[in-house]
């Protein structure tokens, strides 16, 4: 063999570097897993310049979905392996073997149904390819993510949740000045602070997803101990209880062995992380102590809870909008018992 001798070279899929979003106007789609052949260095020299030509392998699996959009250029998708849904300007079932055409600026997307997945091969005829460059993607979604739905009524119960009358006690100063209430409001939250360290537990005991799994481990990880933490700075007995708490917080335990990953999101990430970070910013002061010399339960909530929040939004925009239906009223429900926990230490704190 010479260096003259033509080269024959293979690639695997995953030579190829994935994404699995972009960013168009400000919103994050997801895309599920595209892999450009551009990406790749040495396919990227291959493919002629002239008359230039993109490829890009394509999957969705378990529900995820492409949100319906357009762009300047033809398209074609050769479904390859699987099942999918055209949706869009025309909907249409597609299994292996089937070819989809795209005119310019005609809308179309693709979702799978959950157990269902779709590999295919996405060739544009001129110019860029769609993806190639996932900073200036060239592509308009023309219609908003189901996601933005859940966000926003997940938001309404945030801003509803900031003004819950247990607060009242912070804003006036009391919990600073009156140590009856201080201790009466730290038992109470100590046996909520204990169920919130069981349903972690419950829930990477029972997580089959190897990435979710990980994930979860290390939001486990930053929260550990937390309970401990709260009970020993503010000498808070170890066997005080409340039949309503304990009441609320099984039930967020419980919902770790029956809900699916994505209800699992809403209830700790979306609900209950999001209300933590409002907890800490309105109950730090009352607790902050600058001769302790070390980082209190408070300050501990104030700081983490903001990235601890966002956990699982990835996982959640990969979902059609009928699985993102199911879970505005998980939302609801998780917000309706939370409301219940604080109300219940509101009432023990006024005992």
């Amino acid at each position: 063999m010479t260096d003259q001798t033509p080269a024959v070279m293979t690639f695997a899929r995953s030579d190829i570097r994935s994404i699995a979003s972009v960013e168009v106007g400000g919103e994050t789609h997801w895309l599920g897993e595209q892999r450009d052949f551009r990406r790749h260095d040495v396919l990227a020299g291959f493919l002629p310049e002239h008359g230039r030509f993109s490829l890009a392998w394509v999957r969705l699996r378990d529900g995820e979905r492409l949100d319906v959009h357009e762009h300047p250029t033809k398209s074609m998708i050769l479904v390859c392996k699987g099942s999918v849904h055209l949706i869009g300007d025309r909907e249409q079932k597609l299994g292996e073997g089937d070819v989809v055409c795209v005119e310019p600026g005609a809308k179309h997307g693709f979702e799978t149904l959950p157990g269902e997945e779709f590999q295919g091969l996405s060739v544009q005829f001129d110019g860029t390819g769609l993806y190639e460059d996932e900073n200036a993607p060239r592509v308009r979604f023309s219609e908003p993510t189901a996601l933005a739905e859940l966000e926003s009524l997940n938001e309404a119960r945030l801003e509803r949740f900031a003004g819950h009358r247990l607060f009242d006690f912070f804003d006036s100063g009391r919990m600073r000045g009156e140590p009856l209430l201080r201790r009466r409001f730290v038992s109470a939250l100590y046996v909520w602070s204990v169920y919130f360290q069981r349903m972690l537990y419950a829930r990477q005991a029972v997580c089959a997803d190897p990435e979710l799994r990980e994930i979860y481990a290390g939001h486990l990880r930053e929260e550990f101990g937390h309970d401990r933490l709260l009970r020993e700075r503010h000498a808070v007995s170890a066997d005080v209880h409340d039949p309503v708490l304990e009441a609320a917080g099984t039930w967020f335990v419980m919902r770790m062995y029956g809900a699916d990953e994505a209800a699992k999101i809403v209830i700790v990430h979306m609900v209950i992380e999001s209300s933590c970070h409002v907890f800490g910013e309105k109950t730090k002061a009352a607790f902050h102590d600058d001769s302790a010399g070390e980082t209190s339960y408070f300050d501990l909530h104030a700081e983490v809870d903001e990235d601890h929040r966002e956990i699982g939004r990835d996982y959640l925009r990969g979902l059609s909008p009928s699985q993102i239906a199911r879970l505005l009223p998980v939302c609801e429900e998780a917000w309706n018992q939370l409301e219940l926990v604080f109300d219940r230490m509101a009432a023990l704190v006024e005992a």
